[in-house]
């Protein structure tokens, strides 16, 4: 461990001061880069996949899964058949 050895305080000082630096930054990428994400904007995912575009194209866009667009259609499709037996039923009741 020759390139360790140290010979003077000050720079001994100075490496412990740069190994210190350098943990502190990588725990610190590791606490904010394991961030849980937020959640899928479905409505914008919505908004785009009207508009024409791929799953695969909003995907890229959006930095998300195509699993997560194809959630958000789905999801949406749901909703849609929901209203539409809500509005059903509300229409029988008149």
């Amino acid at each position: 461990m020759d390139v360790l050895k140290v010979y003077h305080k000050e720079d001994q000082a100075m490496l412990t001061r740069v190994i210190v630096g350098f943990a502190g930054i990588m725990v610190a990428a590791l606490v904010f880069g394991s961030a849980p994400a937020e959640a899928v904007n479905c409505k914008f995912v919505m908004k785009n996949l009207s508009t024409g575009r791929t799953a695969e194209q909003i995907a890229e866009t959006m930095l998300i899964s195509v699993d997560e667009v194809n959630k958000c259609a789905e999801q949406a499709a749901a909703e849609k058949a929901a209203e539409g037996g809500e509005k059903e039923a509300v229409g029988e009741q008149e």
